[in-house]
């Protein structure tokens, strides 16, 4: 695998993931709901698996916030 650098909520991390998919699992809790933005643009579920991540892409983490 080929290491990269990625931006994950605006900090710089290694990792080996080639998709989307795999850096979810391995960076984001899956304990609560979530979207996700890469590069600006928000990439639907049916789309994370085939998504491929390259260096120094922005991954961004929405998360769901109740209120009232």
């Amino acid at each position: 695998m080929s290491r990269k650098t990625i931006l994950l909520n605006g900090k710089p991390l290694k990792t080996d993931c080639k998709f989307l998919s795999e850096a979810i699992r391995e960076f984001i809790p899956s304990d609560r709901p979530y979207a996700i933005e890469l590069n600006g643009i928000i990439i639907p579920r049916s789309d994370h698996l085939k998504t491929i991540i390259t260096e120094n892409d922005k991954i961004e983490i929405i998360s769901a916030v109740g209120g009232g």
